[in-house]
């Protein structure tokens, strides 16, 4: 009996460590390379609006568009997508205009983020064939 009891918690380790997804990290610069296409992987940088933000989705998953810049209000970044929701990892939603001070995103914590905060983000890239586009849907944000 011991040795099944030990052997099934055995399986349960190897099989919840199998299951983790480790991302690669790569920097912000050279990421839409084609060879990162469905990767998971992880980006440092600054999250911004650009200004506007667009919000949509299905299936009762929402998104909404932003950038991933190297340094706080500055030129168009890398495309990313963050869920709307109140937990973390996500934005809460936005109800018409807003002030930028107004966005509420939550890191991995669940804590509310600014966008002055340099972020390490974390989630899986798509790449155009040509490498002319790419974007990242998040799935988790670090400070």
């Amino acid at each position: 009996m011991r040795q099944l009891i030990y052997l099934t918690a055995l399986t349960f380790c190897i099989l919840s460590v199998s299951c983790t997804k480790t991302a690669v990290p790569v920097d912000l610069a050279t990421c839409c390379k084609i060879e990162n296409e469905k990767k998971y992987v992880e980006i440092s940088g600054y999250l911004d609006d650009g200004g506007f933000m667009s919000c949509s989705g299905r299936d009762g998953c929402i998104q909404c568009g932003m950038d991933l810049a190297e340094m706080p209000k500055t030129a168009k970044g890398l495309s990313v997508y963050v869920e709307e929701g109140d937990g973390a990892n996500k934005i809460s939603k936005i109800n018409g205009s807003y002030k930028r001070d107004e966005l509420k995103i939550h890191d991995n914590s669940g804590n509310v983020i600014s966008l002055n905060d340099k972020v390490k983000v974390t989630g899986e890239m798509n790449v155009l064939p040509d490498g002319s586009f790419c974007f990242l849907e998040i799935s988790k944000i670090e400070k």
